[in-house]
């Protein structure tokens, strides 16, 4: 069972889960998925080198869409770098409300 923290440790290196937006010029509809299949081919061969899905691309329009990931700064970097300058994305960190809670309520009683 995945840990229900936004935020875990690999070494020394803070992995964190982000809320993924992307989107691709719709005209290069058949380019994106020749090379989204090569992405994954490229993701099953290097683990560890991008971000791990915990909700896969899902497309909510015609080219654009989401996913949910883990992943750490060096991860998001080499994905920006392999998919520079055809898909653009936006990173999302996504915290979980009941810890946010906590923390404000603790921060509210001192």
């Amino acid at each position: 069972m995945r840990s229900v923290t936004n935020i875990k440790k690999l070494g020394s290196v803070k992995i964190v889960k982000y809320l993924v937006f992307w989107e691709f010029c719709p005209e290069e509809m058949e380019k994106a998925s020749k090379k989204f299949g090569e992405y994954m081919q490229e993701h099953e061969k290097n683990p560890g080198k991008y971000q791990e899905y915990l909700y896969p691309p899902h497309f909510i329009g015609q080219s654009n869409g989401f996913s949910i990931v883990e992943a750490s700064p060096e991860q998001i970097n080499n994905l920006i770098i392999y998919w520079t300058p055809f898909l653009k994305l936006k990173y999302k960190p996504i915290r979980q409300a009941s810890k946010f809670m906590e923390q404000f309520s603790k921060f509210k009683q001192l």
